[in-house]
């Protein structure tokens, strides 16, 4: 597991992020990426949108191209622009009516390869007239976020639910960090998330310090979003709103998603009022019901790759490296 602190101007933050990681990546096998011509010319159409609606971000990502001396057009294509694999991961969003220490929760389990766990960082994040934030991202990644929480209350993750019709837009991992340097509100971020072009499909889950839950469900076709009513949310692999069901991927992921969801269905009614952290991790652990599931190709095992629990009003996150059910979770600061 890795830290990041950085503070200051975007392109500075870059540099000493970029210096940090020439020292590391050389570990990383296949790290830089080999990308053809032809993706690299393409990654160019991703970084026009990026530049139209996160721009400091770009002044980063040229930070620490020049801190690392990789070549930019590679970090671009490694962190704008889509890859293939298959839709994953689980969040979930209780409002503090329902926890016991009366604060809104934000959980999330992060499926990738299982070894990855190794490339997790913490972004402990103050750029310049920006908000503060803590996010989580892989150390390959290091603009990215793959959710988090900020100072003003807002925290947000989201899960992979298709990847046709792919074009040029902002990735999910690029919205995530705009969202966390500049949004306050819920509602703040679903304005952003709609406005933007997608690049495949892509389930976000946000909730705030006034207990406003939104699921945004984005796709490059359409874009919805609905608040709870009931103080509970959860996204997992497939876009779940009746007009959004036709932009899912994959039919065979229905034998893990209808588990997770009547299981978290009954989780939710059965703990609702004395939701705590124990009964979190306890559900992020559960193999009945395909909450934590484990598999291999023969090569590389995928399951749980991280998992966090965030409440909002407490300055710290509970961290969990490599699969829930295998290991424990760890109390961090994070403000």
């Amino acid at each position: 597991m890795y830290k990041q602190r950085e503070t200051g101007m975007y392109y500075e933050m870059g540099l000493r992020i970029g210096k940090h990681f020439k020292k590391e990546f050389s570990s990383i096998v296949g790290f830089p990426p080999n990308f053809s011509k032809e993706k690299l010319k393409l990654s160019l159409e991703f970084e026009n949108e990026v530049e139209r609606y996160t721009p400091e971000l770009l002044e980063e990502l040229h930070g620490i191209a020049d801190g690392s001396e990789i070549n930019y057009n590679i970090l671009v294509a490694n962190e704008l622009t889509p890859y293939r694999l298959q839709p994953a991961c689980l969040v979930m969003a209780i409002s503090g009516e329902h926890t016991q220490s009366g604060l809104p929760i934000l959980a999330r389990n992060h499926e990738w390869q299982e070894d990855d766990s190794q490339y997790l960082t913490l972004c402990y994040t103050r750029p310049k007239n920006r908000l503060e934030s803590f996010g989580f991202t892989f150390m390959t990644a290091n603009m990215s976020r793959y959710g988090g929480i900020n100072k003003a209350g807002v925290a947000i993750s989201s899960t992979s639910t298709s990847f046709v019709n792919s074009g040029p837009g902002v990735m999910f991992n690029v919205a995530t960090r705009w969202i966390l340097d500049n949004c306050e509100t819920t509602e703040e971020a679903t304005v952003f998330l709609k406005k933007i072009p997608k690049t495949w499909g892509v389930a976000y889950l946000i909730i705030d310090k006034n207990n406003t839950i939104a699921k945004v469900e984005a796709h490059r076709e359409k874009t919805k979003i609905t608040y709870s009513e009931d103080g509970f949310g959860f996204v997992t692999l497939l876009f779940d709103s009746p007009d959004m069901e036709q932009y899912n991927q994959h039919d065979e992921l229905t034998k893990l998603y209808y588990p997770r969801k009547e299981f978290l269905t009954h989780w939710f009614d059965q703990y609702k009022g004395k939701i705590n952290t124990k009964t979190i991790i306890k559900a992020l652990q559960d193999h009945e019901h395909s909450m934590c599931s484990h598999y291999s190709d023969g090569q590389v095992n995928y399951g749980i790759c991280w998992s966090w629990i965030v409440k909002i009003g407490k300055a710290d996150a509970h961290i969990c490296a490599g699969p829930p059910c295998k290991n424990d979770f760890i109390t961090h600061s994070i403000f």
